[in-house]
């Protein structure tokens, strides 16, 4: 069964995390200081956005079985990253998260009226959609913690050697588009933009949580690479 879950921002977890906002914006060395004038066009752009962000999460968990290190999953998948994000999993948890389309309009807009701003939205919007699949992990971590579980880190298709056209078969599980208004484009790009799918295990004996890092990613051309 696929479950919804809806966040109200005043929630303690939806704290903004400002340094990640500038990494987003481009800003990689956190100690550089950013320009006042910068820093005050952020100001204007948080509070435009005060009420921009409908944070949703559709979702499922299902138990899983493994075979010769390969887990069976909801959907199919050869991936050996994902098997090994997931070593020693008895469930796994299949999510879409949105924080909305309002935001996807305000850097349309501003696309023609300030470059920055939009820069600024783009990055702002990034650091909001990371931060409500951070506060849906924890949540259901710490449900499962109270059956002595544990969850992994979160893999998402496109990431390492899991295809991108896996997002097909999430969407075909999860029907995002009717549950939290996520749509999935032919060339797999997904609408609102500041939109994730991901899958993350629970078991009694997982992995670290520590997020997969950049040395196990193939995409080498990202921008945020470290």
């Amino acid at each position: 069964m696929v479950f919804v879950r809806r966040y109200d921002a005043s929630n303690e977890g939806f704290s903004i995390n400002e340094r990640e906002v500038w990494r987003y914006a481009g800003y990689q060395n956190p100690n550089i200081v950013v320009d006042e004038k910068l820093a005050q066009l952020f100001e204007e752009v948080k509070e435009e956005l005060r009420d921009a962000f409908q944070y949703q999460v559709c979702y499922l968990k299902t138990p899983i079985s493994w075979e010769n290190d390969m887990p069976t999953l909801p959907f199919s998948s050869e991936s050996k990253n994902l098997a090994q994000c997931l070593k020693n999993s008895s469930q796994v948890v299949v999510f879409a998260a949105t924080i909305g389309l309002e935001i996807d309009k305000k850097i349309a807009r501003y696309q023609h009226l300030s470059k920055v701003k939009a820069l600024l939205m783009q990055a702002y919007g990034a650091e909001r959609i990371e931060c409500l699949c951070d506060v849906f992990c924890k949540e259901i971590e710490e449900e499962v913690r109270k059956e002595g579980l544990t969850c992994t880190a979160r893999f998402s298709p496109g990431y390492g050697d899991l295809p991108l056209e896996t997002q097909r078969e999430v969407f075909a599980l999860l029907q995002p588009e009717r549950r939290v208004g996520i749509s999935l484009g032919e060339s797999l790009l997904m609408r609102p933009s500041k939109s994730v799918t991901a899958i993350f295990g629970i078991g009694r004996c997982v992995g670290p949580k520590a997020k997969q890092g950049c040395s196990q990613c193939e995409k080498s051309d990202c921008e945020f690479r470290e």
